[in-house]
């Protein structure tokens, strides 16, 4: 079923939260089940064996189903607050939750945001706990479960940096918030960390690219996507720093440009929403009724048209 944007379908519902996936989403699946099948696979059954490609695409949608725990997360804590969350969205840098308002005191964007990591958090401990209960002379991190325990660790990791809209940077206007008692410097000197760390990523990217280039290393290509993952938080970082930089939080959806142009986004890190109603048709707009004239005017007093 498309989803009311139409920018992607929704696979299933969790309570009243839709799951769905962008057609974007395909593409890094399929990096994510290559990834895979070239250096996790090959530890787990014969790389030329028929089960290999069933591994790869099983160890890709374990990823993605830690990354939707890790949007499912916040989506719950915020319904916790009386913020409404509709639905999830999969997309090329993992995944949205949208979230029909922003928080309205820093306490409460605290929670929302700290949910997401803890939870993955949660999920590595657990997965290290059964990693080396089956390899107890293994590494820090031994097998397939130490692997996926790695990766919820990396991915938590990532979303504490502090940079808006990562769950890091909101931790980090909930502390400015709170302590300055003022949204908008707060805001914006979190957007501003957001813009400053999308730079270092977009530098770094280049600087893994042209040592590839010059050392005839093809694994360096792995630079571009720091630079269109660098790029992509910059970006995000301004659009939601005006959308939320108000004095007082919203309680509906704003406007901000994130894959497509003019989509709703809320509270959390970008989330894509509907479209502005004018798109759905909304109607013609209802014109104001012209001044009455006053009661002692002469005429009969009626209405204008």
């Amino acid at each position: 079923m498309p989803t009311p944007s139409g920018r992607g379908f929704v696979l299933f519902r969790v309570g009243p939260i839709e799951i769905a996936i962008h057609p974007s989403w395909l593409v890094t699946f399929a990096a994510v089940a290559l990834i895979a099948h070239i250096s996790i696979t090959p530890h787990v059954v014969a790389k030329d064996g028929g089960f290999a490609p069933l591994v790869s695409i099983g160890v890709a949608l374990l990823f993605y189903s830690f990354i939707l725990m890790h949007e499912l997360s916040h989506a719950i804590v915020a319904r916790a607050y009386g913020i409404d969350a509709k639905r999830i969205t999969l997309f090329i840098f993992g995944g949205v939750a949208q979230i029909g308002g922003e928080a309205q005191h820093p306490s409460d964007e605290y929670h929302i945001a700290i949910a997401g990591p803890l939870v993955s958090l949660i999920i590595a401990g657990l997965l290290a706990a059964v990693s080396h209960a089956l390899h107890p002379a293994g590494h820090p991190f031994p097998g397939l479960w130490g692997y996926l325990a790695g990766v919820n660790l990396a991915l938590a990791g990532f979303n504490l940096i502090p940079a808006f809209p990562l769950d890091g940077g909101r931790l980090l206007r909930a502390g400015l918030w709170g302590g300055l008692k003022d949204r908008v410097r707060a805001t914006k000197w979190a957007a501003n960390m957001g813009k400053g760390f999308a730079f270092l990523m977009m530098g770094g990217g280049g600087a893994i690219l042209a040592t590839g280039v010059l050392d005839r290393d093809k694994t360096g290509v792995i630079g571009i996507w720091y630079v269109v993952l660098g790029y992509f938080i910059f970006t995000i970082a301004g659009s939601a720093g005006k959308a939320e930089g108000g004095a007082e939080p919203r309680r509906g959806a704003t406007t901000v440009r994130l894959l497509d142009p003019a989509v709703k986004v809320s509270a959390d890190e970008g989330q894509a929403a509907e479209p502005d109603a004018r798109r759905r048709g909304a109607g013609a707009p209802v014109r104001p009724e012209p001044p009455r004239p006053p009661a002692d005017q002469s005429g009969d007093g009626s209405r204008h048209p």
